[in-house]
């Protein structure tokens, strides 16, 4: 996977514009998936973070970075939809994994990071409803909720993680 690297180093831009269209293409297919017992596909496999976790291990951290602050802005314009909160909630909780993962990465290894730059990102999150004074839910409520629903999300980020830092042999460090 070393060539991938390579190749956006030689072409930053194509690579960026690859990876921001694959960040904001991936959610709107899962969210075209009926919902499961009423709760939206997207809720419970959290594919808004898995384009920022394979662009941090095989590009590195500014196209990672850029995944996870431009593509919910771009998913929120295609969709029409008019929650901002909401957009910036997202914006927010994909910005501090993808930091939390790019720092805990090469101490724990990219697997074993996921799990706690998820957590670390819906506490911000959680901490965000208070700021965005986004009063329909308890910033508790949010944390649990989001969490029960997208178990299955982080077991699938988890497995994402170690396979791709098991196909990468590009260790190093950013």
């Amino acid at each position: 996977m070393q060539y991938l690297h390579h190749y956006y180093k030689s072409r930053p831009l194509l690579i960026s514009l690859i990876t921001l269209t694959a960040a904001v293409l991936l959610p709107v297919t899962i969210h075209l998936a009926p919902p499961v017992q009423g709760t939206p596909l997207g809720a419970i496999l959290l594919p808004m973070f898995y384009v920022p976790l394979i662009a941090l291990v095989l590009l590195g951290k500014t196209p990672a970075l850029a995944a996870a602050a431009l593509s919910p802005a771009l998913n929120f314009l295609i969709s029409g939809n008019d929650q901002w909160s909401l957009m910036l909630l997202l914006t927010l909780e994909l910005v501090f994994f993808t930091l939390s993962l790019a720092y805990l990465k090469n101490r724990l290894g990219t697997g074993w990071a996921v799990l706690p730059s998820l957590l670390v990102a819906k506490l911000i999150g959680a901490a965000a409803l208070v700021w965005l004074q986004y009063a329909s839910l308890s910033p508790v409520d949010y944390f649990l909720g989001s969490l029960s629903r997208g178990w299955a999300g982080a077991v699938v980020l988890i497995v994402l993680g170690f396979v791709v830092a098991g196909t990468s042999r590009d260790h190093r460090r950013d």
